[in-house]
């Protein structure tokens, strides 16, 4: 017993140091997703975020799930088709901005859609911005942390952001110009300049 408390002490030790640790670099923010816990916390302005939130926020039911597989199906397939680029799902990093040796934001969208021309295989995180970031929206969220991240997705140059509300089978598409479209449970969903030609029946997300 003795010995297990000691292991427990020493990796609340190690995490505690390596979350105190400035800058946050690439192989910083690794090993903290690799403890388990907190593998969901966000890096914004250089700082950990999320160190306090509440678990419910942080995890996936079966709806969101569902969801999340039918978009990365949907974007997916059209995607490959025509070698548009490519499409991610919850636990891709991110890194809005910062280099390897100081990570500024870092980020995890539902599905994330990055054009062939800015591809960049990688072992570790993207560095750069997805032209799509959907988030699916939980009810649990907070309104102020789901728009401050909507602001940090447009402002770092995120073409589209779609935010899905299960809830209310509702689908927004935000752009930079500050225009947003809702959309319904009846309507179809298009990909805009960031996937021309592509199209969903939005019903097909929702659907039992």
């Amino acid at each position: 017993m003795a010995l297990e408390a000691f292991a427990r002490e020493k990796q609340v030790k190690d995490i505690v140091a390596l979350l105190l640790k400035r800058p946050i670099t690439e192989e910083i923010a690794l090993r903290v997703d690799a403890c388990a816990g907190f593998e969901t916390l966000d890096i914004v302005a250089g700082e950990w975020v999320g160190l306090f939130r509440d678990e419910d926020e942080t995890v996936s039911g079966e709806e969101q799930g569902t969801i999340e597989f039918r978009l990365l199906l949907a974007i997916g397939n059209y995607v490959m088709a025509h070698r548009l680029g490519r499409v991610y799902p919850g636990d891709t990093n991110f890194v809005l901005e910062g280099v390897p040796g100081n990570i500024l934001y870092r980020c995890r969208p539902d599905v994330a859609f990055v054009p062939q021309q800015n591809v960049r295989k990688t072992q570790g995180y993207i560095f750069g911005v997805p032209a799509l970031a959907v988030e699916i929206i939980s009810p649990r969220e907070e309104a102020a942390a789901i728009r401050g991240k909507l602001e940090a997705y447009l402002r770092y140059g995120v073409a589209q952001v779609w935010h899905i509300y299960p809830s209310l089978q509702t689908l927004i598409i935000y752009l930079p110009d500050g225009t947003a479209r809702t959309c319904k449970a009846d309507e179809t969903v298009t990909g805009g300049d960031v996937l021309p030609g592509f199209s969903l029946k939005l019903s097909e997300l929702f659907e039992d």
